[in-house]
């Protein structure tokens, strides 16, 4: 490499890291308080030395670039616009990868990214999925782990009940909180799979198959912990399920997972078919030889496609630089002040949360009630507003939080919520989620949607689009998760209409009183 060439390069990974600085910050503030990914710390530096490792390779590569690249570039950086101004930090993340993959491409070629392969996935890994889609997955781990603790334990003739996620013992309860779900190992297994099977040489069947392995293991893992806390706490006290003893647990189990994995490794390397990858070094000759015809229009072509994307990385900073703005929030009332008369219903205020809970949900403000009305069972009001949502902050759904509290959903569906004149969200009728939850023999109809900005839907993913859409074109990406819940009298299709006739009848009235809230209005 010349010394022009360095200049232009250097010019590039400048622009580069100018254009991605605040999606660079955010990531490493996240890796640092977020224990799920906290193996990004390792991960970088292990991709930046496989780069460097194959740096010789890299050089000898024939330089054939593709405009599609340049394409990508293109679309990531745009992708990285919408991500910022529209309030989703998983778009911004995959902009970073796809605009260095891009300039990969396009000022290089296919066989350099193809090399880079490798480094890409790591990246890959480390950067956290969307919250939408980690709660999803998540509040099932957690229940399964429940589950398998409690039939581990009951199988140790120990007295155990379990509802939800909470294992109740005789001397002690253990919630199988986020953090003890397993999502921490089995993202980091799976890194350790993809990374052990690349120093080993293995053959492609046997690196995809212990990434596939990673998965079952550190789920029977995490529950073996799980059981182990529940045996410990009931012989030697509440103590054995905190402070030190819980967070030893988790080291201990992911070294048994590891452990684990590479007996895998070992069991399938004896059993599966010989072969190993090829040596990186494996058919060098060929493009050594081609290498030798790239002369100073080759190198000229590299300065210029590095100053192309050099110049539209520093075209989007200045874009951006004009473009952001502080996000307006616009909660025209605080939601303590609504009417607890809402027509024929009077509510009472339910207990404050506890500062644990409120962390949890990320909710900036919100309103839980109890609402009578003569004749009626009772109504359960719930109203977490979320001033903005740029910053990753997203709403939990109540198909996440119910199984967590005990509650297994029976039934799901939708429902229209005819408003009448004044409703004051639009449209004469609105379409909500309904939910119908049991635990034991009690059961619950729960009707919930995502509010804001004059709008009401039904589904968290269409929330988020929205969230986008709104942030964009009126920069608010604040909104609220409005849930109602109404108990079951009894068994049966005849009670369950019953509670929804009611239910639809409280939503219809409280629709026009809480619209001016969240809506501005």
């Amino acid at each position: 490499m010349n010394k022009k060439q360095a200049i232009v390069l250097t010019l590039l990974g400048v622009a580069f890291a100018f254009l991605f600085r605040n999606v660079v910050a955010k990531l490493l503030y996240d890796w640092s308080i977020d224990n799920n990914y906290s193996h990004g710390f390792l991960v970088v530096p292990l991709a930046a030395w496989v780069v460097w490792r194959r740096r010789a390779h890299l050089a000898r590569l024939p330089i054939r670039p593709s405009l599609t690249g340049f394409v990508a570039v293109l679309a990531c950086v745009s992708t990285l616009v919408v991500g910022l101004l529209g309030a989703d930090l998983f778009l911004t993340r995959v902009a970073l990868l796809g605009a260095l993959a891009g300039t990969v491409l396009f000022v290089w070629g296919r066989q350099h990214l193809k090399e880079l392969g490798f480094p890409f996935l790591l990246l890959v890994l480390a950067i956290p999925i969307p919250a939408i889609i980690f709660n999803q997955i998540t509040f099932p781990l957690q229940l399964l782990a429940s589950r398998f603790g409690e039939l581990t334990i009951s199988a140790c003739r120990i007295p155990v009940l379990r509802e939800g996620n909470v294992l109740t013992l005789a001397t002690t309860s253990l919630e199988v909180a986020e953090a003890c779900s397993g999502i921490r190992s089995l993202v980091s297994l799976l890194t350790l799979a993809v990374i052990w099977g690349y120093m080993t040489d293995s053959p492609a069947w046997l690196r995809w198959f212990l990434a596939a392995c990673s998965v079952p293991i550190a789920i029977f893992a995490n529950g073996i912990r799980v059981a182990g806390t529940g045996v410990a706490a009931h012989f030697l006290g509440p103590a054995a399920a905190e402070g030190f003893f819980h967070t030893f647990s988790g080291w201990m189990v992911f070294v048994v997972a590891g452990a684990l994995l590479l007996t895998v490794h070992r069991l399938a390397t004896w059993l599966g078919p010989a072969g190993r990858a090829k040596p990186e070094a494996e058919g060098l000759n060929v493009e050594v030889s081609e290498t030798t015809q790239q002369g100073p229009a080759h190198h000229a072509g590299l300065i210029a496609r590095s100053l192309i994307v050099t110049g539209c990385f520093v075209i989007a900073s200045a874009a951006l630089g004009t473009l952001t703005r502080t996000e307006a929030t616009l909660l025209t009332k605080p939601l303590r002040t609504l009417p607890l008369s809402i027509g024929r219903w009077e509510g009472r205020d339910g207990q404050a949360f506890d500062p644990q809970v409120l962390a949890v949900l990320g909710v900036d403000e919100y309103v839980s009630r109890g609402y009578f009305a003569p004749g009626e069972p009772w109504v359960s009001l719930y109203v977490g507003y979320y001033r903005s949502q740029r910053q990753g902050q997203t709403m939990h759904s109540p198909l996440n939080c119910m199984p967590g509290a005990g509650w297994e959903p029976v039934a799901r569906g939708r429902v229209w919520v005819q408003l009448g004149a004044g409703g004051g969200v639009g449209p004469d009728r609105v379409e909500i989620s309904r939910l119908i939850v049991q635990k034991g023999l009690d059961r619950q109809l729960v009707l919930y949607w995502y509010q804001a900005h004059g709008r009401v839907v039904a589904t968290e993913y269409w929330g988020k689009i929205y969230t986008v859409v709104d942030a964009i074109r009126l920069n608010r990406s604040d909104g609220a998760l409005v849930r109602v819940i109404v108990p079951i009298a009894s068994q049966g299709a005849a009670a369950d209409q019953a509670a929804e006739r009611m239910a639809l009848e409280f939503v219809s009235t409280l629709l026009p009183v809480l619209s001016p809230y969240l809506d501005g209005q």
